[in-house]
């Protein structure tokens, strides 16, 4: 069985084409394009039309591409900048008018669900193992932690809160000139800190798991690549010493400096510094010393739950 599941986040819209065979995901298209729909969402509450157009052309794009690729169903979510814009209906209306798909909105506990079973499936190898995922997006970021007792992930028991701080707000909020002045790096690690206290579940003694664009960029930027791969970011592991070192290489460089480190920075320039915060922060914060990346997540966690 052929499917696709498109991720509309607040920076990108992401494509994954696959094939659901015994139990396992065998990818046929994954792509991701860099829109920035949530642009401004936080101030206004609204998604401004010039959004709601780019949304309608991609969309369609991928439904173009998934009807080629012999998909026989398409899953459309969306996740923090629907849920907090004040015209969501005029946006999910138009989306549909326009393209024929309908957007299922995703609650914040969905979203750590199924972002949990997407980053994690096919990085357990063993039961018993107690995992913590961490998706830091441009409107929110996701904190999952569960016991696999089962590695077919049927029946998986997790516990998750979805909270109110991603790249894109802490960029419009706090981090808008490049570089950053020192002062409004520390306001925006005080409200980082202050959201953090709102994670009212155990996480110690968990190995930690992330996905998104902030840590697949973390990996790029550790190898070094020019061009993202992969193949070799999926599965990499980060110390946050490194974290750390590759951070304050960041901090003093010019906006067009992070654009000539890497393709992988087209869309994401002006917000890995964010980003990166906050995975600094959550791993100060909560005694991880390394993280290992997944490029996989959202996506294939709802693949896999309407696959099954």
């Amino acid at each position: 069985m052929i499917r696709s599941t498109i991720d509309i986040g607040t920076n990108t819209i992401l494509l994954l084409i696959a094939e659901y065979k015994n139990g396992s995901v065998y990818p046929i298209v994954d792509i991701q394009r860099v829109p920035r729909l949530g642009k401004g969402v936080d101030a206004n509450r609204n998604i401004m039309p010039e959004s709601i157009a780019k949304a309608v052309e991609i969309l369609s794009e991928y439904k173009e591409l998934s009807l080629k690729r012999g998909s026989t169903g398409i899953t459309a979510t969306a996740t923090s900048f629907i849920r907090d814009s004040a015209n969501k209906s005029e946006f999910i209306d138009t989306i549909f008018n326009k393209t024929g798909i309908k957007i299922e909105i995703l609650s914040g506990d969905d979203e750590a669900r199924n972002t949990f079973i997407g980053g994690v499936y096919d990085k357990v190898h063993e039961a018993g193992s107690r995992l913590t995922t961490i998706d830091i997006g441009g409107g929110s970021t996701e904190v999952t932690t569960g016991i696999i007792d089962d590695l077919s992930l049927k029946d998986i028991s997790v516990t998750g809160k979805s909270l109110n701080i991603g790249s894109v707000r802490l960029n419009e909020k706090f981090l808008k000139e490049h570089p950053p002045a020192p002062a409004r790096l520390v306001e925006a690690e005080t409200f980082i800190n202050e959201h953090l206290a709102y994670l009212d579940f155990d996480i110690s003694g968990t190995s930690l798991i992330g996905v998104a664009g902030t840590v697949t960029t973390l990996g790029a930027i550790k190898l070094g690549l020019t061009s993202f791969d992969a193949s070799k970011v999926d599965g990499l592991e980060v110390t946050l010493a490194e974290i750390n070192e590759i951070f304050e290489k960041l901090i003093p460089l010019p906006i067009e400096k992070l654009y000539e480190m890497g393709d992988y920075m087209t869309g994401r320039a002006d917000i890995v510094i964010p980003g990166i915060l906050i995975l600094k922060c959550f791993m100060e914060k909560f005694g991880f010393d390394k993280v290992t990346i997944s490029t996989k997540g959202l996506r294939y966690g709802v693949f896999l739950r309407d696959a099954a």
